[in-house]
């Protein structure tokens, strides 16, 4: 089989896609149609820069499409108009649209699409992503991992660190990842006194991350809108608990106070309230790490998250 998969960046499976598939080539920047001939063409997004030239490659080619939706990101205003306006037109034109989780699916079989897949887009290493610090054994450590983007409404965490600062003076809170946002991220934080507290400190490869999610008491995650995220669930394989905004798979997954501290309203008071709980109680800390690990262990394997693929 001979397949293209336009999207921002290639898919972490690529090499177990292509022992499935065959050859996969892979568009990452802006792709013109060509003469050539492919079974499958798969567009990461609907979008016009991603969506629409995938759209047409697939009417090239003579090939079935398969249009992915990672986020919630067609309701509300997040995208352009013109972005909005083509992602339905590309979607209605897909020969299967995969939905990363149930939310996203039921909210396009609400506007008339009948060809919804369910395929979330988790994927976790466990030999790479697992605990290597008793989590009783750590600090007053909070850490996210996120682009800075305004998507992942990273402000949340930082209106929050004051109020954390009352009980928890030794807190440190690390943020992982780049963006346009970092120099306004920065600035807030710095306007809310806490700029020794909260560390900017870039990407991180993939030995690092780990080693910050076992270095953390708390991993949050404060989006507006996801598909996993999968940052809370590698932390989960690392036995780290998350306070989490009700996002993506996260809610179908896991469960409020059993495995997860879910934050429903984006009040700094509560998401505060909530990493607190954690912070304050090694027992509910260890209770969640371990069932949000289990979950992992049984849905997110990378092997048989490839294959559902």
């Amino acid at each position: 089989m001979r397949v293209l998969m336009l999207g921002r960046k290639p898919s972490i499976a690529l090499d177990e896609l292509r022992r499935y598939w065959g050859t996969v080539e892979v568009a990452t920047g802006l792709h013109a149609p060509r003469f050539t001939r492919y079974d499958l063409v798969i567009a990461q997004e609907p979008t016009i820069k991603i969506g629409l030239p995938a759209l047409l490659q697939a009417k090239l080619s003579n090939a079935a499409l398969i249009t992915e939706v990672h986020g919630d990101y067609l309701q509300g205003n997040f995208l352009p108009w013109k972005d909005r306006l083509f992602a339905w037109f590309v979607l209605r034109y897909s020969d299967f649209v995969r939905a990363v989780n149930s939310g996203i699916a039921s909210y396009l079989q609400s506007r008339g699409l009948s060809n919804v897949h369910v395929v979330p887009s988790v994927y976790i290493r466990l030999d790479i992503f697992k605990p290597l610090k008793n989590p009783d054994e750590r600090g007053h450590v909070v850490v996210t991992a996120a682009r800075l983007v305004p998507e992942k409404g990273l402000d949340l965490l930082l209106r929050a660190v004051p109020l954390l600062l009352q009980d928890f003076p030794d807190l440190e809170v690390r943020i992982l990842g780049e963006g346009p946002m970092r120099k306004s991220l920065q600035g807030l934080a710095e306007m809310l006194g806490v700029g020794d507290v909260v560390k900017f400190l870039g990407w991180a490869s993939v030995d690092d991350l780990v080693k910050h999610y076992n270095e953390a008491a708390v991993f949050v995650c404060t989006s507006h809108y996801e598909g996993g995220p999968r940052t809370v669930f590698e932390a989960a394989a690392c036995l780290t608990p998350s306070v989490s905004t009700p996002v993506g798979i996260v809610p179908e997954m896991l469960k409020e106070g059993e495995s997860v501290l879910l934050v429903e309203r984006r009040d700094p008071a509560l998401l505060a309230e909530k990493i607190a709980q954690l912070l304050h109680d090694r027992d509910k800390r260890r209770q969640l790490g371990e069932k949000a690990r289990e979950i992992v262990l049984r849905e997110f394997e990378w092997s048989k998250s490839v294959e559902r693929y």
